[in-house]
């Protein structure tokens, strides 16, 4: 009998170990909670299922609300009750002891749920997590008859910072009403708590003023985007901005707005001219980038319409904050302002830095008596720093540490990790990007807290925030595609334990946040599934070795070398391969026989200058360099992201190369390919020369290709200059391209050195 009870008593022990373990593998909560246990048996939701308020929740009806609009797309919708029944009950549990908050615990037994928290905030937050224990057709717009069974769990949670946020640029692209609370939307879905809402810019102000109608009658329309010659604009009546901000306040997220100045400030200057140091007349800028005409700082007019925007602005956010911008002002104007020069006499200021900490603090000083706080970009540093001042360091994170050293609270929001308008994957499969790369991976090892703080200085640092810049994301599916799913690992290293993150845990429990996706029919990137096509030079030089990945795990690679379109029945990858002629590699991935990515191109050309010795004479930039010398004979050409490592830079300087062969060899064409994106500062040359020798020494007078493509065109471009050579014995190859020098005069970098950008020169 012994042995029977000690049988038994292991065979259930299996069971329980066996349900357990299955169970987790289907539990993909993000961002990961503190403490996770899953315990046998399971909860069904249906129609009986009551909710029930303990008393100091009675005021939060619209948590109910909220859960019931969610599970409208099954049959089932919960009734409130006021007593907590036995059986069959969805209990919001006031719990005292639990300090944080936005903590909550959440309990699941077979008889329902109970949610427990000391604030409503917490309850909220419980509710997203048993969405996402939920199947992921909860998010879908179609309806279902869902059944909605969870397993029962044991939870204890809370974020690790307090501000969790994601930003939206609406003044580059104009989103509308319903796109805005589409983005609100994913703030919540991932536990986020703030939504800072970029709302003016050079290219368009996008809120309603009463007192300064011309903000938006003339100030929230451009007649173009770099050279589309399409009008752009748009703006948000103060009653839509009072929808949206009740919309997020619902999902107890806080909006905070941000009127940018004193630069970034033409859609203002274009509608009231007297407040700029030059009195106009201008419009609003259809070029992106930084501009030199910017708010004057040293007339009383300014701060007048200033102070009464932001009247109006406080009247519409209740937030504590009010961002107000302060970053990329140029002091070129307020040089050479009379007023701006009087005010620096007036106030005792050093130069025209201190000038823009006088503008900045005397902003402060002024919300102050409204008690509102700013928040500026880290270029309030300069200057002088005003002492109430939150700083958002995003040129790295060295305006954190010195505002954090100083006592000023800090948002770290890095372009190394925070810019989600950085491509994520192949550029060539996505919007246009403005600046570097930024996979996934590289935004979940985001750490927010500098090593180079002190304890103390550290709890300073309030939380992180995404960055989505719009100039190059005409339509919100663009917004969603940036956003989506690099928010799901922001979200993580702002909310969960530091020591608890993992990277392959985490992308597991991504696969099913990206059925969530899916099925809610958002544009989101896959570019996690998307294929690397990493290429190494081979020892002798003369072929590469490839190699074939996908950041997330598990993904089935299928690849062509013909150019061809590539599926799960063309050549499977196991181990890197060799090529030692000119290719065409196309690579997709696939997951339980569904196609998860975009087809990856990458190119091989295999010509004769290939691997062959080049010798540059003018210096090329450290920054994009190609790869070296050899990155210009590499066999493989730059992407339209002059970011990627493809092209090599050229600032202010022509472009002079010299190839050589080897020995003399019969050649019929050569080609160099070139970059233009002028809001980057980088042109195509005025003309490409190409010229030949046999010694090195003596060349031939040079064959001269003339530029076709305008250089006020605000596209990304990519043109080949290249030569018929008809069966030429020759051994070195001179190519010469003739920098513009300095940006136009039209430019917002007038001036400025301009950059050629080069990359393959190839000789067939």
């Amino acid at each position: 009998m012994k042995n029977l009870k000690f049988l038994f008593l292991i065979i259930s022990i299996i069971t329980l170990y066996s349900c357990n373990s299955n169970s987790s593998k289907q539990i993909s909560i993000i961002p990961k909670p503190d403490s996770l246990v899953v315990n046998g048996g399971e909860f069904t939701i249906n129609n009986e299922t009551a909710i029930v308020y303990d008393e100091q929740f009675k005021n939060y009806e619209n948590l109910a609300d909220y859960l019931n609009q969610r599970l409208s797309v099954t049959n089932v919708k919960l009734n409130v009750k006021s007593e907590l029944p036995s059986s069959n009950y969805m209990h919001f549990a006031f719990n005292g002891e639990i300090k944080n908050e936005e903590g909550y615990t959440f309990k699941s037994t077979s008889d329902g749920i109970t949610i427990s928290a000391s604030n409503a905030r917490g309850i909220f937050y419980g509710i997203q997590t048993l969405l996402q224990l939920l199947p992921a057709e909860i998010y879908s717009k179609e309806k279902s008859d869902l059944d909605l069974t969870i397993q029962n769990v044991s939870i204890i949670d809370e974020p690790r910072f307090k501000y969790r946020g994601a930003h939206l640029d609406v003044g580059r692209h104009f989103y509308s009403t319903d796109d805005v609370k589409k983005y609100i939307d994913y703030i919540a879905m991932h536990k986020m708590n703030k939504f800072h809402w970029h709302l003016t810019e050079d290219q368009g102000w996008r809120i309603e003023i009463k007192k300064y109608p011309k903000l938006t009658e003339i100030g929230a329309w451009r007649k173009e985007t770099m050279g589309d010659g399409k009008k752009h604009g748009g703006f948000y009546t103060q009653e839509e901005v009072k929808e949206i901000v009740k919309y997020a306040e619902d999902r107890f997220i806080t909006v905070i707005p941000e009127i940018e100045m004193p630069g970034h400030s033409l859609g203002a200057l274009a509608a009231y001219p007297e407040l700029s140091c030059t009195g106009g007349p201008f419009e609003v800028e259809t070029i992106f980038g930084v501009h030199k005409d910017v708010y004057c700082a040293g007339n009383e007019k300014t701060f007048e319409l200033l102070e009464n925007v932001l009247l109006e602005v406080i009247d519409l956010f209740p937030s504590k904050y009010i961002h107000i911008g302060g970053d990329e002002c140029p002091k070129d104007r307020w040089e050479k302002c009379s007023k701006c020069q009087a005010r620096i006499h007036k106030e005792g200021l050093k130069n025209e830095h201190e000038l823009q900490s006088y503008f900045i603090k005397r902003i402060e000083d002024f919300l102050l008596t409204k008690d509102r706080l700013i928040i500026g970009w880290d270029e309030i540093l300069e200057g002088g720093l005003a002492p109430n001042a939150t700083v958002m360091s995003w040129r790295g994170i060295e305006g954190g540490i010195e505002a954090a050293k100083q006592g000023n609270d800090v948002i770290m929001t890095p372009t190394s990790h925070c810019y989600f308008d950085y491509y994520q994957g192949n550029p060539e499969n996505e919007p246009v990007a403005i600046g570097g790369y930024l996979p996934l991976s590289k935004v979940y090892s985001y750490e927010p807290i500098p090593e180079e703080l002190s304890e103390d200085e550290a709890k300073h640092v309030k939380g992180t925030q995404a960055n989505v810049w719009s100039e190059y994301l005409p339509e919100f599916k663009d917004v969603e595609y940036m956003l989506l799913p690099r928010l799901a690992a922001l979200s993580e290293v702002c909310w969960s334990p530091k020591e608890k993150r993992n990277l392959d845990d985490f992308l597991k429990r991504l696969s099913e946040q990206i059925n969530r996706y899916e099925v809610a029919g958002i544009n989101y990137a896959k570019s996690s599934y998307n294929v690397s096509i990493g290429t190494k030079l081979s020892e002798n030089k003369n072929s590469f070795d490839i190699e074939l990945s996908t950041e997330l795990s598990g993904a089935e690679i299928y690849y062509t070398l013909d150019g061809t379109e590539p599926n799960n029945n063309s050549e499977k990858y196991s181990k890197p391969f060799n090529i030692n002629s000119t290719k065409e590699i196309k690579a997709v991935s696939y997951s339980n026989g569904k196609l998860m990515s975009k087809v990856s191109t990458k190119k091989i050309l295999i010509h004769k200058a290939f691997g062959k010795k080049i010798s540059i004479k003018t210096p090329y930039s450290e920054r994009y360099d190609a790869g070296g010398e050899f990155g210009l004979v590499d066999g493989i050409y730059g992407s339209s992201s002059f970011t990627a490592g493809g092209w090599q830079g050229y600032e202010g300087n022509d472009f002079e190369a010299i190839v050589d062969l080897g020995e003399k060899v019969n050649i019929n064409k050569v080609n160099s390919s070139y970059l233009q994106r002028i809001n980057s500062w980088i042109f195509m040359p005025e003309y490409v020369e190409y010229s030949f020798s046999d010694d090195g020494e003596i060349f031939s007078d040079p064959t001269k290709i003339d530029n076709t493509i305008p250089n006020t065109s605000g596209a990304v471009e990519v043109k080949n200059f290249e030569i018929n050579v008809n069966d030429m014995t020759t051994r070195y190859i001179k190519v010469f391209a003739k920098n513009i020098e300095k940006c136009p005069e039209w430019h917002t970098g007038a001036g400025g050195k301009a950059w050629i950008f080069v990359d393959e020169i190839t000789v067939e």
